[in-house]
């Protein structure tokens, strides 16, 4: 699915760069080689990244 329409980022792309260390919106940027445009989609990603964290502290 497509969370970010501007850069074509899916929720695959984003999980991937969560995966390689990337802990906040900018560095998944960062890692996926692009810039926010509108901003629509860091809330989304702010979620994606709450629910990684949550997954990892339950056993």
């Amino acid at each position: 699915m497509y969370i970010c329409s501007c850069r074509a980022l899916t929720d695959k792309d984003i999980g991937t760069a969560i995966q390689e260390g990337a802990d906040c919106p900018s560095k998944i940027y960062q890692s996926c080689g692009c810039r926010p445009d509108c901003g629509r989609c860091v809330q989304r990603i702010v979620t994606m990244l709450k629910e990684r964290k949550q997954n990892m502290i339950q056993p």
